[in-house]
């Protein structure tokens, strides 16, 4: 119990025990004013009949009565006839004082069950109180441990589905590689066939080591293993250093990139990570875009945010196709998209990194029937 309560019990039972107190005193002294007034009437009757002071005592004192009804009823005629009846007797003795102490014996007994009743009043709402704080909490409770096994229930189903992306992703490769050497080892071949196997070799072996550092760099940034680190610098270093990463693949398909002039603007962002994945999507437009073609990089500085746009003269992606494209592992439909390597890691990544830093990336088509894909980064 608290201090609060014992404060409370205490001064309803010191209530209580008050209230007797001046109610005995009040008793006692009606008891008193009876036994004067029975003094008076000694002294009174002894002064009229000094000889007769022994009857009168036993009389006032109760020693000396006519125990029968007749005489009763002949003592009430008598006092009637000098005008003093039953009401007389009746307000006129102890029974005021007494009454009026009785009266608040009671009024004390009824005020300490009022705060009894109040006291238990409160204690019964403080408990209802509690069980329905207790009653919420455990709602809560319920509800975060609900939401925690939807997530591993989650986690446990992506988990599953990765590995099995990746055991699709990898199959084909070793397959490749492993027909080939059974090929080499159970075949006469010719110095041609043997080089051309072992370019084949070289290109599944350049396929695997790419699918496992996508596969790597989405494993660590799904799993947090990749910490962004956001700064604030200029957007120019940041698409040089993306441009810088697909030159080469460029070059090699005669595709010009080319940035339209703009203003540099500094906004917090990972540049190592950004780079990566604007360079992801260069990588897609050099990769599927034809030989000779251009890919054109515009910047612009908006309110609270600058848009990043790449477009290439490639053959565009359908619009059925244009929100499925940055899933895990999605490739294309298209016979040009099937014909070419890839792993359908690469804008998923490009995504997951934008979204990282409160950015967005999605694509469009283009103004020559290409695709026009618009990354956003937030200025602060």
């Amino acid at each position: 119990m608290d201090t609060g309560k014992r404060k409370r019990i205490a001064l309803a039972a010191g209530l209580f025990f008050l209230a007797l107190l001046v109610g005995l005193f009040l008793t006692g002294r009606a008891v008193w004013q009876e036994y004067e007034n029975t003094a008076r009437q000694m002294a009174a009757l002894t002064r009229q009949a000094p000889e007769e002071e022994a009857v009168f005592a036993g009389i006032l004192t109760g020693k000396i009565v006519e125990d029968n009804e007749a005489a009763a009823k002949t003592g009430m005629e008598l006092l009637e006839k000098y005008g003093y009846d039953l009401k007389d007797s009746f307000w006129g003795g102890a029974l005021p004082g007494m009454a009026g102490g009785m009266a608040l014996l009671l009024a004390a007994g009824l005020a300490a069950c009022a705060g009894l009743a109040w006291h238990s009043m409160r204690l019964k709402r403080e408990a209802r109180e509690r069980a329905d704080y207790l009653e919420e909490k455990l709602k809560e409770e319920t509800v975060r441990n609900q939401k925690m096994e939807a997530e591993l229930r989650r986690e446990e189903q992506e988990t599953k589905s990765l590995i099995t992306d990746i055991s699709h992703q990898l199959k084909t490769p070793v397959a490749s590689l492993k027909m080939s050497y059974e090929i080499e080892d159970s075949t006469e071949l010719s110095a041609e066939e043997t080089e051309e196997f072992r370019r084949k070799e070289r290109e599944d072996v350049e396929r695997l080591e790419h699918l496992l550092q996508a596969f790597t760099q989405m494993s660590k940034l799904e799993t947090g293993m990749i910490r962004l680190k956001p700064e604030k610098a200029g957007v120019k270093s940041t698409l040089a250093r993306a441009v810088a990463g697909a030159y080469a693949k460029a070059v090699d398909k005669n595709i010009s990139i080319e940035t339209e002039e703009f203003t540099d603007v500094a906004v917090v962002h990972d540049p190592g990570w950004t780079a990566e994945a604007i360079g992801n999507v260069l990588d897609n437009g050099v990769k599927y875009a034809p030989v000779g073609t251009c890919i054109t990089i515009r910047v612009s500085e908006l309110v609270s945010y600058v848009m990043i746009e790449v477009e290439d003269e490639g053959p565009g992606i359908p619009a059925e196709e244009q929100h499925r494209i940055f899933q895990r592992f999605y490739r294309g439909k298209a016979e040009a998209v099937r014909k070419e390597e890839g792993s359908g890691v690469g804008l998923y990544l490009t995504r997951r990194i934008l979204e990282e830093q409160g950015g967005t990336v999605c694509v469009k088509n283009g103004r020559t029937g290409g695709s026009k894909f618009v990354i956003t980064l937030p200025k602060e």
